[in-house]
């Protein structure tokens, strides 16, 4: 079951021609409002419809990337490792150990 809640001026019905009215913003005013739809999951779970006076994506910066060291070490010997998990602890510590602070190679 949809829950709508409303702020603001919002059209009457949804995804329909919503316009800036006059006393709102001078310069703006008889402009279309945009419409984004957002939510969790895309279009499968609970959203929300907003309306926005800019465009919501519009570029506001940009700057250049510097990347970092690209430089790489090669991976030799690369060795296979057998994890042995019963024998880290005896069988009596295994309740009482924490598993974060207990952690061992």
């Amino acid at each position: 079951m949809a829950h709508y809640q409303a702020m603001g001026s919002i059209p009457p019905k949804r995804h329909t021609q919503h316009r800036v009215p006059a006393a709102d913003r001078a310069p703006l005013q008889g402009d279309l409002y945009y419409e984004e739809l957002m939510g969790e999951e895309g279009f499968s779970s609970d959203s929300s419809l907003l309306y926005h006076r800019y465009i919501p994506s519009t570029i506001s910066g940009a700057r250049e990337w510097v990347v970092g060291d690209m430089t790489t070490l090669p991976n030799q010997p690369l060795l296979p490792r057998h994890l042995t998990l019963h024998d880290l602890f005896q069988a009596k510590d295994i309740r009482t150990t924490d598993a974060v602070t207990g952690r061992r190679l």
